[in-house]
């Protein structure tokens, strides 16, 4: 404002001196006056850009609200960013041997905030509220200052597999699989170093206990993981992707793997906890593609579990999915990031504007083998077949269905319990 109203009186100034009203001493005393004039304004210039630059009260910071609210300062060094996510979910179960509960409830509520502190750090708070509980999640800082990648602390989730570190928000169906339920892990308190390129990622990270781990009992858990992933072709549309991951867990002396097929339910096969063990090595294999509106992923998870005064156990599990989305849109790849992001309706749904939003359908094959009879430990074996569809009305707002039938073996949690399981949940996020 301060500007406009300088420039605007200096131009009025010019010209009137110009006009034919004006000769000889009247034009040389106003000339003397306009260029006091021009000093005033280079000084308030001056002041205005070097408050400007202190970020004070005068366009001091730059807010916008697209994708979501953010303030930041108006040399970009600090930020602050509002999120969140809500998961509202549904179950019904066609019983088989057991009796399942139908259920609805918030399988995550979660808010936040990211941004920018000082020049070359970023941090990022979110909590989970789901179940009227309090959980940290994705608690971090990371330092972005070397050219060659990031370094992060805090509490945040492992450098290990590929649905398990794809989003929430973009994963496509309600649940992550039984095999990366069983063989991954959450957020834990970790330190990691974080790199890619334009068609490859690498990390490597080492982790301790989850944040809510308050015992005292035994020396804390720790794991060393590691995952690289590499697109050979990879432009808008066509997307060839290879990952593998490994992870190495120690100093527990015991462990546990198990897995169920929705959120809502109960475990369905589960090893118990197992004693004795020095540690565990878990390996990942990756396989992805894009082509167009079709897509497929699928992992292979193996674990080896070995123990001091008893007999050492291997596990393993396997999914492959497909989904292809109706109207004509394509799944985005990130690959210096080595996942998947979120999909975009190409006409976002409004009746008003006759929008129908993004219809995609999807199936997916999943095998979960908990039996290791070398070893005795008989946790069961789960077989899934599951078909879906989902509509995104907008970039923030998509609904979902799943169908899950259920096979499970005479040694899962309930013997040879195989249940049909009908899922359903609403999300949105900001």
């Amino acid at each position: 404002m301060i500007k406009k109203l300088l420039l605007t009186t200096t131009a009025v100034a010019v010209f009137s001196v110009s006009g034919p009203a004006f000769a000889g001493g009247e034009m040389s005393d106003l000339q003397d006056q306009i260029n006091a004039l021009q000093k005033q304004l280079n000084v308030l210039q001056s002041k205005l850009e070097k408050q400007e630059s202190k970020g004070g009260s005068i366009s001091g910071a730059k807010i916008s609200f697209h994708p979501s609210p953010k303030i930041e300062s108006s040399d970009g060094t600090f930020s602050f960013q509002p999120f969140g996510r809500a998961h509202l979910d549904y179950a019904a179960f066609s019983d088989d041997k057991k009796d399942h509960a139908d259920n609805s409830n918030f399988r995550r509520a979660r808010v936040g905030f990211k941004g920018k502190v000082a020049e070359d750090f970023k941090y990022k708070a979110e909590f989970d509220l789901a179940k009227e509980e309090v959980n940290f999640k994705d608690v971090s800082l990371t330092y972005t200052g070397l050219d060659a990648g990031d370094i992060q602390v805090g509490h945040f989730k492992p450098v290990f597999g590929l649905e398990e570190n794809t989003s929430s928000n973009y994963i496509q169906f309600l649940e992550r699989s039984a095999p990366n339920s069983a063989f991954s892990r959450d957020e834990e308190i970790g330190l990691a170093f974080k790199t890619g390129g334009d068609d490859w990622s690498f990390g490597v990270g080492a982790y301790g206990g989850d944040a809510g781990d308050t015992s005292t009992a035994d020396d804390e858990f720790y794991s060393l993981d590691a995952r690289a992933s590499f697109a050979p072709v990879n432009e808008k549309g066509k997307v060839v992707h290879v990952g593998l991951g490994g992870s190495y867990r120690g100093n527990s002396d015991t462990a546990k793997f198990k897995a169920k097929s929705t959120g809502i339910g109960t475990d369905l096969v589960s090893t118990g906890t197992i004693s004795g063990v020095d540690n565990v090595t878990v390996i990942g294999a990756e396989l992805a593609a894009v082509l167009d509106s079709l897509s497929f992923q699928s992992e292979y998870f193996s674990a080896d579990v070995n123990r001091a005064s008893a007999t050492d156990a291997s596990f393993d599990g396997w999914v492959a999915q497909a989904s292809y989305l109706l109207t004509g849109e394509s799944r985005p790849y990130k690959g210096e990031i080595g996942n998947f992001s979120r999909v975009k309706p190409n006409s976002p749904f409004s009746l008003k504007n006759g929008g129908t939003g993004a219809w995609e359908i999807l199936a997916r094959f999943e095998n979960l083998d908990l039996n290791d009879n070398s070893s005795g430990i008989l946790g069961g074996e789960l077989e899934n077949t599951t078909i879906g569809v989902n509509w995104y009305l907008n970039n923030n707002f998509r609904l979902m269905f799943n169908y899950i039938d259920v096979d499970t073996d005479a040694n899962s949690v309930v013997a040879s319990d195989s249940p049909q399981i009908y899922t359903a949940r609403a999300s949105w996020d900001f």
